[in-house]
C-alpha cells in the first residue's frame, strides 16, 4: 500500500513555482482552455524523495485542494474479504435539478437534516435527464448520490447469474420523457449494517454550531447569521474519508452481511453526506472475470 496525494491550485499559484523548483513533474492547468478551469494537478506518493518538501509547500501555500488516496497492489486487493466500492466517474445529475428538487422527488425525507445532510430515505425511482452517455461503462453514477450506482444489462444478467446477493433492480425515469431507460437501472442495495466501523484517526463532522468544519469556513469571511436565519441541526455525526490506513469494520457484522450492503455510518462534509457500499471479495471477482467498467475497489479490514 502506497499513501498518495493529489494537490490542485490555479495555474498561476506560486505554489508551482516551487514545484518547478524542485523539478517535478505535474498536470499543468491551460489559462488559454475557456472550457475548462485552468487548474494545475500534481500527485506524489509519500514513498517519494521530494514528499517532505511538497508537504512543507501545501502548508505554506494554504493550496486549493488535497486528497489522500491510498494506492493497493494486485495481490493486496485479491486477498482482501472485503472491500470499499465507488465509481470511477459520475454522469449527468438526479433530477429535477433546480433547487435539489430531486430529494423529496426521489426520497422520503422525514428523517432528512438540510443541514448535514443525514437521513435520506429511497421511495420512489430516480430520474435522468437523458440516457447516460458513457457506453463503455457497466456501472454509472450520477453526481451529488455516491452511494448509489446504476447498471447496464450485461451487468443486470451477470450479477444475477452469479447468485449474488443484497441488492435489486428498479426502472429508472428519463424525466422529460417520463418513461424507464432502455439502457440502465438503479442497482438498488438493501441492507445496511448495524453499527460497525472502528473509526481510529476518522475526522468527524458533527451536525451542530460550529462544528469541526467552522474554522475554516469561519476563515472565508462568512458573516454570522441571526439566531432566526440560524438552520436546526440534528446532532449527528458523520466522518471525513480522507484516511491514511485502511477502513476497519467489525468481523461479525461484515460475517453476518450480503454480498453487497452499505455502511451504517455516514460519510461527507458540508450538506452532503452518503454511506459506503461495502461488497464481498466474491462481488468483486464477478465484477473482474466480466471485464466490465465503472468501479473501483478499495480493501477494508475486519
Amino acid at each position: 500500500m502506497r499513501i498518495n496525494h493529489r494537490i490542485a491550485a490555479r495555474y498561476d499559484d506560486r505554489f508551482w513555482i516551487e514545484i518547478d523548483r524542485l523539478g517535478l513533474d505535474y498536470e499543468r492547468g491551460d489559462p488559454n482552455n475557456v472550457l475548462q478551469t485552468a487548474i494545475s494537478v500534481l500527485n506524489i506518493t509519500e514513498d517519494q524523495p521530494n514528499w517532505p518538501k511538497v508537504e512543507r509547500l501545501v502548508a505554506e501555500h494554504d493550496v486549493g485542494t488535497h486528497l489522500v488516496t491510498l494506492l493497493y497492489t494486485k495481490r493486496e486487493i485479491d486477498a482482501a474479504e472485503w472491500l470499499w466500492m465507488a465509481a470511477l466517474g459520475n454522469h449527468g445529475y438526479p433530477q429535477p435539478e433546480d433547487d435539489f428538487g430531486y430529494i423529496e422527488a426521489t426520497y422520503d425525507i422525514s428523517g432528512f437534516c438540510d443541514v448535514c445532510g443525514i437521513g435520506l430515505v429511497q421511495k420512489a425511482p430516480f430520474r435522468l435527464r437523458a440516457e447516460p452517455k458513457a457506453s463503455h461503462s457497466q456501472f454509472v453514477q450520477l453526481n451529488w448520490v455516491l452511494d448509489e450506482l446504476f447498471v447496464r444489462s450485461a451487468a443486470r444478467e451477470g450479477l444475477t447469474a452469479a447468485g449474488l446477493t443484497g441488492f435489486d433492480f428498479r426502472p429508472v425515469i428519463l424525466h422529460s420523457k417520463n418513461r424507464p431507460s432502455a439502457q440502465v437501472e438503479q442497482m438498488q442495495i438493501i441492507g445496511v449494517l448495524p453499527e460497525a466501523l472502528q473509526p481510529m484517526e476518522l475526522a468527524t463532522v458533527t451536525c451542530k454550531e460550529r462544528n469541526e468544519e467552522w474554522e475554516s469556513t469561519a476563515r472565508r469571511g462568512t458573516p454570522p447569521l441571526s439566531r432566526s436565519e440560524r438552520p436546526r441541526h440534528c446532532g449527528r455525526v458523520k466522518y471525513h474519508l480522507m484516511h491514511r490506513g485502511p477502513l476497519r469494520f467489525d468481523r461479525a457484522a461484515l460475517s453476518a452481511a450480503p454480498d453487497v450492503v452499505k455502511s451504517h455510518e455516514w460519510f461527507g462534509s458540508g450538506a452532503s453526506a452518503f454511506r459506503l457500499m461495502l461488497v464481498s471479495q466474491r462481488f468483486r471477482q464477478v465484477v473482474q472475470q466480466a471485464r466490465w467498467k465503472g468501479l473501483c475497489f478499495e480493501p477494508v479490514v475486519s
